[in-house]
């Protein structure tokens, strides 16, 4: 499984990212962690907006470009209505390929899992803004 999210900042900037493992990607943000993005360390992540899962990597990391070359207002205008995707993100993929995952929230990410301590920075890979 790979992630694509877009998640809101404390300046109320949009980050978006990709994942292979979500609940790490997010603590690494909200913790401030060594691997988190340099954006969000500087930023503070406030709330996840949207999530779209998929079977494949590439397929998760054409969709993060797409979504990052989006205006602002498209951006917002996607977090608003995910089922949007095909036609604001024209990525050459069928949109259904994309699970979309809107209810899922940041706090259900944040308490750690047994074995990954608060200095752990491993872990999968990710991009970053």
């Amino acid at each position: 499984m790979a992630y694509v999210y877009m998640a809101r900042c404390a300046d109320d900037s949009i980050y978006t990212g990709i994942a292979k493992d979500l609940g790490h990607r997010m603590r690494e943000h909200y913790y401030r962690k060594k691997n988190g993005a340099k954006y969000t360390k500087s930023r503070r992540l406030a709330a996840l907006e949207m999530v779209w899962e998929t079977e494949e990597w590439s397929m998760a990391a054409r969709l993060e470009f797409q979504i990052k070359r989006l205006t602002r207002s498209r951006k917002l205008e996607l977090i608003r209505e995910p089922e949007r995707l095909g036609e604001l993100v024209r990525n050459g993929e069928d949109s259904a390929v994309y699970r979309a995952h809107p209810d899922w929230t940041l706090e259900m990410f944040l308490e750690e899992p047994r074995g990954e301590r608060a200095a752990d920075t491993g872990g999968g890979a990710h991009g970053q803004a």
